[in-house]
């Protein structure tokens, strides 16, 4: 009995992605229903600390959202640094201040307790998040890496903002915290998107195709977010960033043509990525729109949120989850079509049908609401076995084909 516990216990923390996968699913249901129940049946909760769309804003990115990002990059970290980092405790520790952070600022919503007592745990878990990524890229001194702790650095500096507004002692750090990490995630998504989407569409395709990248217009993609992030963000100049986020549609627009091919629409896998990213240009698009249209920024937020981090992060939850439990990540279960397809559904009603018909606003917001909370509890059904249980090949678990796409990834 004590060699299965033994086995079960390492199963679930290696790789970090399975335990932070797990609550990051955990999280999405959770925070939606919740989110649901407030906003669109009425119920009482005590926010008292934050308005109720900073808490949900705050929630879905520093819970949900990094949740995902932790437990990808804790486990990619090993194909590109060559280190098989095993360091329970410090996952442990990690999963741990997560777990604080969430209890204790949900339990301010039905009690008196302090909001400080979960900012505490939340600002020391992004902390110990980005020396935790950092240390393979100081270890082996490849410092084309850290762009990836620098952006978590962001956050996690993003998040003291956040709650320094909160407490008063900053009168716009609430809105600073929460745009700054929006952009950052984005940021992240766009720049893994960059380098591992197209790989994955021309291995996963059963005829020749290669996805272009232009050098040009990944220049112009890190120059012109910048600039967008410190517009958007801080300055506040809504004409000059939704001009910018123009230029970034076009940009993303660019890319995307670049790794089209009409192959990937029989295969949920590949579509589900483009698709994602898609959404984002779709946002800055809808930004552009904005300054000469009576179109709110909202569905510009939906697109990025909805639409881009929740597409992409179901993806490459559903991608990993496969590959590394000894799966074939090119033959996925066929419920993931529906999955992905509830949550494109979901997007489409969240971000475009209310521009049209804003008469039944609070109904597609619903709709939304529960199309999102469907698609990621059948996730949950699907995926959650997989990723408590022991891998298929009942060694590391890397399918042959994800072993192979994996060292493509680390190159690049």
């Amino acid at each position: 009995m004590k060699k299965i516990d033994k086995e079960s216990t390492d199963t679930i923390f290696d790789p970090a992605m399975r335990t932070f996968f797990i609550l990051a699913t955990i999280a999405a249901i959770y925070y939606l229903i919740l989110w649901t129940a407030y906003y669109t049946f009425k119920l009482n909760l005590n926010f008292t600390s934050m308005s109720p769309l900073m808490w949900h804003a705050h929630e879905m990115l520093f819970g949900y959202s990094v949740a995902v990002i932790a437990g990808f990059l804790l486990t990619i970290e090993r194909y590109w640094s060559g280190l098989v980092i095993n360091k329970k405790s410090a996952l442990v520790l990690l999963l741990g201040l997560w777990i604080l952070a969430r209890v204790f600022l949900s339990l301010t919503l039905v009690t008196d307790i302090s909001y400080k007592i979960g900012a505490v745990f939340d600002c020391l878990f992004l902390i110990v998040l980005t020396f935790r990524v950092l240390y393979p890229v100081i270890k082996t001194q490849n410092w084309e890496k850290s762009a990836l702790a620098a952006h978590l650095a962001i956050i996690a500096a993003s998040n003291v903002l956040f709650y320094l507004g909160v407490a008063g002692v900053l009168s716009n750090g609430q809105r600073w915290g929460i745009y700054s990490a929006l952009y950052i995630v984005i940021s992240i998504i766009v720049l893994m998107g960059r380098r591992m989407i197209p790989i994955f569409i021309r291995n996963g395709l059963k005829f020749t195709f290669e996805p272009k990248n232009r050098r040009s217009i990944d220049i112009l993609s890190v120059v012109f977010f910048l600039l967008f992030y410190f517009v958007e963000v801080f300055f506040v100049n809504v004409k000059l960033a939704s001009i910018i986020a123009g230029v970034l549609a076009v940009i993303y627009s660019i890319r995307l043509y670049g790794w089209y091919s009409n192959g990937i629409w029989g295969k949920p896998m590949l579509w589900v990525l483009f698709v994602a990213y898609s959404w984002i240009a779709v946002g800055f698009g809808l930004k552009f729109v904005s300054l000469f249209t009576a179109i709110p920024q909202m569905p510009a937020l939906h697109s990025f949120v909805y639409g881009g981090i929740g597409m992409m992060t179901i993806g490459f939850m559903a991608r990993a989850t496969l590959g590394h439990t000894g799966r074939n990540v090119f033959e996925p279960p066929g419920i993931v079509f529906w999955i992905f397809s509830i949550l494109l559904l979901g997007s489409i009603v969240r971000v475009l049908v209310p521009i049209v018909d804003m008469g039944h606003y609070i109904v597609w917001i619903a709709t939304a609401q529960v199309l999102w909370i469907l698609a990621f509890s059948i996730f949950a059904v699907v995926f959650l076995p997989m990723l408590w249980n022991p891998p298929l090949d009942n060694g590391i678990g890397v399918s042959h084909e994800h072993s192979r796409m994996r060292q493509e990834v680390a190159k690049t």
